[in-house]
């Protein structure tokens, strides 16, 4: 009965050490997906505007874009920051930044895909202007990392709602 107890009490105090270290993890996460997002989308929507293709790309695209990524960017590592502090955030302030951050990235990821596919458009059409196939990789890329960071962002609403329910 004895090693019963101590192997329950070794079991639990695992779940408590992994549900301290996994919000700590899905930010460090989401820092790197962000890092190449950004770093793939940069490239490519400053040559847009070199290369007079501003009829197909607006400039609140953009914005969009780099507010959503580099913001959560800035707001993962002030969380980083202040668990490491030792400073403890509130459940229901990481589930609202979170959900939030996958909704905006989802919609940052969305705005990059289509704008992929409107100035990829003309170049199939007619003889347009048109990018270079790396910039449009480069471009389709960074969607991508942007909708895994969506899905880590909500993957983290989850696992932080799951952690709750099984401490308590």
């Amino acid at each position: 009965m004895a090693d019963d107890n101590q192997q329950e009490s070794q079991h639990v105090h695992k779940e408590l050490k992994v549900a301290k270290l996994m919000p700590l993890a899905m930010k460090l996460l989401e820092i790197v997906l962000a890092v190449f997002a950004i770093g793939l989308v940069v490239d490519p929507l400053n040559s847009f505007q070199k290369i007079m293709i501003r009829m197909h790309f607006k400039l609140d695209d953009a914005a969009i874009i780099y507010i959503t990524i580099a913001g959560y960017l800035m707001i993962n590592t002030l969380f980083i920051i202040c668990q490491l502090l030792g400073d403890r955030i509130p459940k229901r302030t990481l589930i609202l930044f979170s959900s939030v951050g996958g909704l905006l990235h989802i919609v940052a990821g969305s705005i990059i895909v289509y704008n992929w596919t409107k100035i990829l458009g003309p170049y199939y059409s007619n003889n347009e202007l048109y990018p270079s196939k790396q910039y449009m990789d480069m471009f389709i890329s960074g969607a991508v990392f942007t909708f895994v960071n969506a899905a880590v962002f909500f993957l983290e609403v989850f696992f932080i709602i799951y952690s709750s329910k099984s401490i308590e």
